[in-house]
């Protein structure tokens, strides 16, 4: 009797020990955003005051934006995808992720923390409850979705893995470029630079970005020489190269429609795009990536990193 109502105790403290783990990974998620987001937005020049509109972006949420031009005031919203912020989150929600409770105390946590986002002030950004909101859900079921992927089918936490460490390295790229073109360039960086790196990355197996809209005197972003859309295409086809293979190295035979999704979702999350109104008068500018033409390309390209891969693997074996 007493050796089980023991094993009870130790179940019950068990499972409120996993719970509180959950929670504070969601409370830790939320706190790395918004020191990250922070240090991004005040490098850049966009003010510490806009850090809960770009930590609503970061989570697939919406904010409005404001430009005075003088004669005019123009009001708007502007849709992209900090995925600097974004995968800070990410990554520290997810590490501590190991049992279902863990799930479910991390979810109550970062949906809490999103009700809590949406009425900060924001500065001349203000988030939209709405959006965000259903933005940030969807963003938490993606990642949580990952995560228990990751668990059960190795070749998924091997390719996720590799994005992540393309992504680490982008950004100590950008961290470099930053010495010579000074704050704002680290700032860009801190937020964007898996940004670039999907630019770069679909460009380099030659889907075409293309920058539409009006030349407005708008707050700009500092790259210092590292913008992708105007960089010479061999090197992005060499690191667009490395890293597919990669993927087939983990990936096996799934790699062509793995690479697919990857590429896809890099010509889809990579961009931007604002959209003002004045009266009647709608002004629309952006930067964008065609996603079937990256999903397509990916698809080839993973199918014939597949066949490399596991050309090379045959030969192994029959040369030993």
């Amino acid at each position: 009797m007493t050796t089980t109502t023991s094993a009870r105790a130790g179940a019950r403290q068990a499972t409120v020990t996993d719970v509180m783990v959950g929670v504070a990974a969601g409370l830790v998620s939320w706190a790395g955003m918004a020191g990250w987001a922070s240090l991004g937005v005040s490098l850049a020049g966009f003010g510490a005051a806009v850090t809960p509109a770009a930590m609503a972006l970061a989570v697939g949420g919406s904010a409005g934006i404001s430009q005075d031009l003088g004669r005019a005031a123009l009001t708007g919203s502007i849709s992209v995808l900090p995925l600097g912020i974004s995968l800070v989150g990410a990554v520290l929600l997810a590490v501590l992720l190991t049992t279902w409770l863990r799930v479910a105390g991390a979810a109550a946590a970062f949906v809490v923390g999103l009700v809590v986002l949406v009425f900060l002030p924001a500065g001349q950004l203000d988030v939209r409850p709405g959006p965000t909101l259903f933005g940030g859900l969807l963003w938490l079921a993606v990642v949580l979705g990952l995560r228990v992927a990751m668990w059960w089918v190795p070749r998924v936490r091997y390719v996720v893995l590799v994005l992540l460490g393309a992504a680490g390295v982008a950004a100590v790229v950008g961290a470099l470029a930053s010495i010579a073109g000074g704050a704002r360039v680290l700032g860009t960086m801190v937020l964007a630079a898996p940004n670039l790196l999907c630019v770069a990355l679909t460009r380099g197996l030659g889907t075409a970005w293309s920058v539409h809209g009006p030349d407005l005197p708008l707050p700009t972003v500092e790259t210092g020489g590292l913008g992708p859309i105007g960089a010479p295409v061999w090197p992005l086809t060499v690191l667009a190269a490395v890293v597919v293979v990669l993927v087939a190295v983990f990936a096996g035979w799934h790699a062509p429609w793995v690479a697919a999704v990857c590429f896809g979702g890099m010509a889809l999350l990579g961009g931007a795009n604002v959209a003002f109104h004045a009266g009647p008068f709608a002004i629309e500018l952006g930067v964008g990536g065609n996603v079937f033409v990256a999903a397509g390309v990916g698809l080839l390209a993973g199918l014939a990193a597949c066949l490399l891969v596991e050309g090379v693997r045959y030969w192994h074996r029959q040369h030993p």
